[in-house]
């Protein structure tokens, strides 16, 4: 077969393409965390529900209707809050020479960290936004007096709990829980899941990218993009939406005896629907 048979190119980018995506797919971490819904406009609003459950008040109770009367009004309210698409993406190209010499450490490097970058890019977005930047308002928050979990302790058990209690406080029939912890703290929780025989992830279970356990039924999930000195908490899928314009698309360009250009493209943006499903876990050293 000679380089430039008809329609190899096109299979080339096909090739590209279909592992971009791929790799991009198990590189979420933070994405994987919230729903996922297409928009069709680059300006958007979402309202943000108050999260005080109604009760009856003076004159408008909800217990004791009498006979034949008008039922209570609840009193709701609801934050409009704008949002604006951002684009996402990262090129990088494969010499010609690495194509025809069949360097395919080369080529499938170079679209590995294609799609390890946008991935990335897009995380840290939906973390920044999620976790408010890390100095939370209207997230929950908490700490951690000491440093991380101890190998050996049930602490860990403790302020699992304690998150879920804090969540359930807002929102009692929450049942679905992950953590998201920096890879440096993983250690220690791996060690206490398996010395201690918590639960950790098991066959055939819906598992999330970078999940390494369940102990307390909290799915615990490894991010570098999380502060050493923090862990983010949250109700997965339903505490945040991420607003997408356009999936992950790419694009390859030929230029003949010079290489292939590649290049990775997606579009959207982060909303914060409940901020009381958010915990972000601060730690005392």
């Amino acid at each position: 077969m000679t380089f430039y048979e008809t329609g190899e190119d096109t299979l080339r980018a096909t090739s590209y393409d279909l592992a971009i995506k791929q790799i991009a797919n198990y590189s979420y971490k933070f994405k994987q965390l919230v729903s996922v819904v297409t928009s069709s406009s680059w300006k958007n609003y979402f309202f943000r529900e108050t999260t005080t459950v109604p009760t009856g008040q003076s004159g408008n109770a909800i217990k004791g209707i009498p006979r034949g009367a008008d039922f209570p009004n609840a009193v709701l309210s609801w934050e409009q809050v704008t949002s604006r698409i951002d684009k996402y993406g990262l090129s990088a190209s494969i010499d010609h020479e690495d194509i025809i010499a069949g360097n395919i450490d080369t080529r499938n490097r170079t679209v590995l960290r294609i799609a390890e970058g946008v991935a990335k890019a897009v995380d840290s977005e939906i973390y920044d936004v999620i976790s408010e930047n890390e100095t939370p308002s209207n997230i929950l928050t908490g700490t951690l007096q000491g440093g991380y979990w101890n190998e050996t302790s049930a602490a860990i058990i403790k302020d699992l709990a304690k998150m879920k209690a804090q969540v359930k406080a807002y929102y009692d029939n929450a049942n679905d829980f992950a953590l998201v912890i920096h890879p440096d703290n993983e250690p220690n929780i791996l060690h206490y899941i398996y010395e201690k025989g918590a639960q950790a992830t098991q066959s055939g279970q819906s598992a999330f990218n970078g999940q390494i356990g369940s102990p307390a039924g909290v799915r615990i999930i490894t991010s570098s993009i999380v502060g050493a000195s923090y862990a983010l908490f949250v109700v997965p899928k339903t505490c945040a939406t991420w607003k997408q314009l356009m999936p992950l698309e790419t694009d390859t360009k030929t230029d003949r005896f010079k290489g292939d250009t590649i290049t990775a493209c997606e579009y959207g943006v982060t909303e914060l629907h409940e901020p009381k499903q958010v915990v972000l876990l601060r730690v005392i050293a």
